[in-house]
């Protein structure tokens, strides 16, 4: 599964990024959410929400090979072989390979929960 953004739809109500927050580190803390919305002010009621494409660049341009597919063929940081070099976070292009606390980097692993409380679509999974 993977999520289809429709830029359009967003409202910007946040509750994506609330909800990935709360599913991932049990916490309301918009920082630490696996995807990025993006105002595009001026324009009122503008937003871009952004998520992970798999483009794969992180995987290329990590010195450790510390990313590579899952078990559900997605993209994942291995926690051992990562260097904490923050190569991948500086590639990625949507913004939104993240560091922890710790520094260590993370992504999106489409749970999908960002999709059951988008109400405008503008969340969604793609099979």
């Amino acid at each position: 599964m993977r999520l289809q953004v429709n830029s359009d739809q967003c409202s910007g109500c946040r509750l994506c990024i609330q909800i990935c927050a709360m599913e991932k580190f049990e916490e309301v803390n918009p920082k630490k959410a696996r995807l990025r919305l993006e105002a595009r002010f001026p324009e009122p009621g503008g937003y871009r929400p952004f998520v992970c494409t798999e483009c794969g660049i992180c995987r290329d341009i990590c010195p450790g090979e510390a990313i590579g597919k899952n078990e559900r063929d997605v993209l994942q940081v291995s926690e051992e072989g990562c260097i904490d070099c923050g190569a991948c976070v500086e590639a990625c292009p949507e913004g939104v390979m993240m560091r922890r606390g710790d520094g260590a980097p993370f992504k999106c692993d489409f749970c999908g929960q960002c999709t059951e409380v988008c109400n405008t679509g503008a969340l969604t999974r793609q099979p």
